[in-house]
């Protein structure tokens, strides 16, 4: 009694992998008989794929890769300043290397780069006369509603701010890719992938350098500023005491012939206040020295490693694009035969249970 519960699990298997053997068998015959519409829809769809590749307007990408180095920490700088009253905080705290790749992608920073010319393509058109320009449809249709072409960027329409507005999404959004190469390391890519190869390259080269100024410039301001506050102060000492100095000189002479000590009193308060202000101007000019020294340290160090070079285009092989539809249509047309058969054996076994 044991031994026959034992086995029969082990013929239950066998006889579920029989049956899923003949039905396998069953289905490639099936599909053997359709073979004449999977190799002429797989041909078909082979053909289609070649044709997309051979039909479709090229495409270019520029790509431009560079190096962010963050500058040292701003403790001693900030501690240096205080003790004359400034604040060092760096203005770009908040502004950190990972910002930079949303900042790239800005409607600020794009904008400025589509009201930017190049000598690239013109030095007095802005480059998104040009992206319009390479779109004749578009152009014609803006050109007719009075948007187009763009003068400047501070003289916007609201009809002209609202379509602005249409093409930085465009390009930010599904044109430009900006990524780090490996988070572990500071190298940024910047990408542009469009139409025109002339804009394409323009338009990252403009990019990369506005968002890196505008980074570096944001993330030393407070610093710049400070250090500028200290540069007039130390001028004001060095004014007054030059200033100083003449009057000291002036009772010097005055005092020349004098033998009465009362009379020298002024004179020994002027050597005084000038001996003070030479030690305030060497400590002060030590001071902007340093913090001269401790911004250049704090500065981000951009570098740029690569540069896009023509030709740009990216060419899609079509012999790729045939293969892949090729397998494609084959696909599907098996994925439908097999539904089909299988739901049609469903419906007999029903059929075959109700009689």
């Amino acid at each position: 009694m044991t031994q026959d519960k034992l086995t029969q699990p082990n013929q239950q298997d066998e006889i579920s992998l029989a049956e899923l053997w003949l039905k396998a068998q069953s289905m490639i015959k099936f599909l053997w008989k359709k073979k004449v519409w999977i190799i002429g829809i797989s041909f078909s769809f082979a053909v289609l794929g070649y044709l997309k590749v051979y039909i479709a307007k090229p495409s270019y990408m520029a790509s431009l890769t560079f190096s962010l180095e963050q500058g040292g920490g701003g403790g001693g700088l900030s501690g240096l300043a205080s003790q004359f009253g400034f604040s060092m905080g760096t203005g770009g705290d908040g502004l950190g290397g990972d910002n930079l790749l949303s900042l790239m992608k800005s409607r600020r920073i794009v904008e400025d780069v589509l009201f930017s010319p190049t000598p690239q393509i013109s030095d007095s058109i802005p480059l998104i006369n040009h992206y319009i320009r390479t779109q004749p449809k578009l152009a014609k249709q803006w050109d007719s509603l009075g948007i187009y072409p763009f003068l400047s960027q501070s003289a916007l329409s609201r009809t002209q701010d609202s379509a602005l507005g249409l093409v930085v999404k465009q390009v930010s959004e599904k044109a430009l890719a900006v990524s780090k190469v490996d988070k572990k390391l500071s190298f940024v890519t910047v990408s542009y992938s469009g139409h025109d190869p002339i804009f394409a390259k323009a338009f990252v080269e403009l990019i990369s350098e506005r968002a890196t100024d505008f980074f570096v410039e944001t993330k030393m301001s407070n610093t710049r500023e400070n250090i500028d506050k200290l540069q007039r102060r130390v001028d004001s000492v060095s004014s007054e005491l030059n200033n100083a100095m003449v009057g000291y000189s002036q009772t010097q002479d005055q005092n020349m012939f004098t033998v009465q000590s009362v009379a020298k009193v002024p004179s020994l308060q002027k050597q005084i206040k000038v001996t003070m202000l030479t030690t305030l101007y060497g400590e002060l000019i030590k001071n902007l020295e340093l913090s001269k020294t401790m911004a250049a340290r704090e500065e981000p160090l951009i570098t740029v490693i690569d540069t896009p070079h023509y030709p740009l285009r990216v060419r899609e092989s079509k012999l790729k694009a045939a293969l892949i539809g090729g397998f494609l249509g084959g696909f599907l047309c098996v994925a439908f035969f097999g539904a089909r058969a299988f739901i049609q054996d469903l419906n007999k076994q029903a059929t075959a249970l109700k009689g």
